[in-house]
């Protein structure tokens, strides 16, 4: 038997009495990342059904921020789910503006060459716990979500433990940058 791999598919050739019979598996592709790998930017600490796509965790943490920036306000910021914390961090920043808040301090990093990173969502946030081994780098126990509950909490993660709850705006979990690839 040869085996043959041409762009991520695996193709044998089986010889029986002189006949060649070709099989394709295009099922058995080998996955192009893997969870831990040091990638874009951070670590993978998620992959889709697709094994192309993905999340991204910075390396450290960034710091301990407040959650606002200093007024109570709703800013629409209300996705929970996977993918979603890019567009509750471009609610969060364009309802509170400029400042040191940790949705802002996360749209504006700029890490290893990259300027897209985001808070995560609570189940971005939760994934990330799950990985936290792999990734690395938690220094505190609670970390903030982009994901708001009212105006004056949102939800934040804690690492010891795995359990998600809403905080005050006002207090300073840590954060950790996210971004997409």
């Amino acid at each position: 038997m040869k085996i043959v791999v041409i762009s991520s598919l695996v193709v044998s050739f089986f010889f029986f009495n002189n006949v060649s019979k070709d099989l394709i598996s295009a099922n058995k592709s080998v996955p192009a990342h893997k969870i831990g790998e040091r990638f874009g930017g951070g670590v993978i600490f998620y992959i889709d059904a697709t094994g192309e796509h993905g999340l991204i965790a910075a390396t450290a943490d960034q710091k301990k921020s407040k959650w606002y920036n200093g007024s109570y306000i709703e800013t629409t910021a209300t996705g929970e789910a996977v993918g979603t914390g890019q567009a509750n961090t471009t609610a969060i920043v364009a309802a509170q503006g400029p400042g040191d808040y940790a949705a802002n301090v996360c749209d504006q990093l700029e890490l290893n060459g990259f300027s897209d990173w985001f808070l995560p969502s609570k189940a971005e946030l939760s994934l990330l716990r799950t990985q936290k081994t792999k990734v690395g780098g938690f220094s505190n126990p609670f970390y903030w979500s982009s994901t708001e509950e009212s105006s004056h909490y949102a939800w934040a993660q804690n690492f010891n433990n795995g359990r998600q709850d809403y905080g005050n705006k006002n207090s300073t979990p840590s954060i950790r940058a996210i971004r997409a690839f």
